[in-house]
């Protein structure tokens, strides 16, 4: 990638990253040797930013803080919204590429919430409702959100679900075996719980920059299986897709 060279957006930036790291406000001096610049280096800068309103100087001491306005911006545009916007083209894509249809959901309090859907471009289609919601236990989705938290969190959810908790304990630590082993493959691959006939694999997305923990699921016929998964490709496109998701969204650069 092309690197070009803009030195006064990059002391903005600085500046701005810097301070967000500090729990008391800075000086400029300060400022300057935390960002290894000289104090008249940046006083223009923090000129600018102050009359944008990115950051506010003390009448009295002088001294520099973030204002609320990256707060005001970054709410403007809410994290679902964001998210469902970068993975359209990427999940597109992999539908395309798999010919089959693919669904993106989201922890959603005690359940998986589906925030977004593809359908197959083939003549058959299997698709998830957007909006649709599901119980974490015996679902592809679930076990791929609940691989991703330590096993004390996973039982918070699991205890909370009429199913599980019906269960004896040797089914109990079954299942939470079941789990630990999609942490440790980083994908699950298992016939759908809710679905006869249908075939799920997926792995995790997970963006704790705007507190997201979902995954990325493409649904195919059980029939199909042989000849879609006889090599890795398809694992490896829904992890492609989702880095394209994390890069559209400014993630993991």
């Amino acid at each position: 990638m092309t690197k070009y060279n803009s030195p006064a957006l990059d002391k903005g930036l600085d500046i701005i990253e810097y301070l967000s790291m500090q729990a008391v406000d800075q000086s400029q001096t300060e400022i300057a040797t935390g960002i290894n610049k000289k104090p008249n280096e940046i006083y223009r800068m923090l000129v600018c930013l102050e009359e944008r309103g990115y950051i506010i100087k003390s009448h009295v001491s002088g001294k520099y803080k973030l204002s609320l306005k990256l707060y005001y911006l970054a709410h403007r545009h809410p994290p679902l919204y964001a998210l469902r916007s970068a993975a359209f083209y990427p999940m597109q894509e992999l539908a395309g590429f798999s010919k089959q249809s693919c669904h993106l959901s989201i922890l959603n309090f005690d359940e998986l919430l589906i925030v977004s859907e593809c359908s197959s471009p083939g003549p058959v289609s299997l698709s998830v409702e957007v909006g649709s919601r599901f119980p974490l236990f015996n679902s592809t989705s679930g076990r791929i959100m609940l691989s991703q938290l330590k096993e004390e969190e996973q039982l918070i959810y699991l205890n909370r679900n009429a199913n599980f908790s019906d269960l004896n304990e040797v089914d109990k630590l079954d299942y939470l075996s079941e789990i630990k082993l999609v942490a440790e493959k980083g994908y699950d691959f298992k016939e759908s719980e809710t679905t006869k006939g249908v075939i799920d694999i997926g792995v995790p997305i997970y963006i704790p920059e705007i507190n997201i923990l979902g995954a990325l699921v493409v649904t195919m016929l059980s029939g199909q299986v042989q000849e879609l998964l006889g090599s890795d490709k398809i694992l490896n496109k829904i992890k492609e897709t989702v880095k394209s998701i994390k890069k559209n969204l400014g993630i993991d650069l």
